[in-house]
């Protein structure tokens, strides 16, 4: 098959088909991580609640003393107690995620490398989409090229999913790990995304601005308790 005959996926089917997958990968990674799962978590939110609580009342304390804004920046960058609560808080979140994320990579090793091999030339959110993974030339992957196109997206990892978002660019939509392993995603329904794609996408948007939202009403919790036990 010619590399032009069959039209490039683009960003966001690629990105809709691995988020579904990273779906599925999920619950055997939950399954297989929950213990201690919830303990770590409590841990995680509890420290940062202090944290929060320990940054609002310095930044009450500063303010209400008439400290200029950047000497008081720096004076919470560099306090000790502070960064001694950020460390904790790293280290829950080692502690946290750790287990996850190798059982993740386990499965999802065998997972991508399993499904573009098949068959299928896909993994099931691919299918769901009308995706398949060839070489550059059109072809079915064999093990070595699918084992090498999963493992070449570590960089891409490592750069902040920068060699990811290549596909929304390149000519042929092609990520980093594509031109590493020569090999092309091709979508056999065309380029326009379903009604429960764009839903999933929305769903994940909603998912993370709650998220946020939580994250700004835990801080604007902690400087609302911080104002209201300050000394007047």
């Amino acid at each position: 098959m010619a590399e032009g005959s069959t039209r490039p996926a683009g960003f966001w089917q690629r990105y809709v088909a691995w988020s579904l997958d990273a779906a599925i990968v999920a619950v055997p990674t939950l399954l297989f991580s929950m213990a201690g799962l919830r303990m770590h978590l409590q841990a995680l939110v509890g420290d940062f609640v202090s944290l929060t609580m320990m940054l609002a009342q310095r930044l009450v304390d500063g303010l209400m003393q008439g400290t200029q804004v950047m000497q008081l920046a720096s004076s919470l960058a560099h306090e000790p107690a502070l960064q001694a609560a950020m460390a904790t808080i790293l280290d829950d979140l080692r502690v946290l995620l750790l287990p996850p994320v190798a059982w993740f990579a386990l499965f999802a090793a065998c997972y991508w490398i399993g499904f573009e091999r098949s068959p299928w030339q896909a993994t099931p959110g691919k299918r769901a989409l009308g995706l398949r993974v060839t070489d550059i030339d059109g072809e079915a992957l064999d093990w070595r090229r699918a084992t090498a196109r999963h493992f070449a997206a570590a960089p891409s990892w490592l750069l902040l999913n920068l060699g990811h978002a290549l596909a929304a660019w390149t000519p042929q939509k092609r990520a980093l790990h594509d031109y590493i392993a020569s090999t092309r995603v091709a979508a056999d329904r065309g380029a326009v995304l379903p009604l429960w794609a764009k839903a999933w996408l929305l769903l994940q948007a909603m998912a993370a601005l709650a998220l946020g939202a939580w994250f700004y009403l835990s801080l604007l919790g902690a400087l609302r308790s911080a104002i209201d036990s300050a000394p007047y």
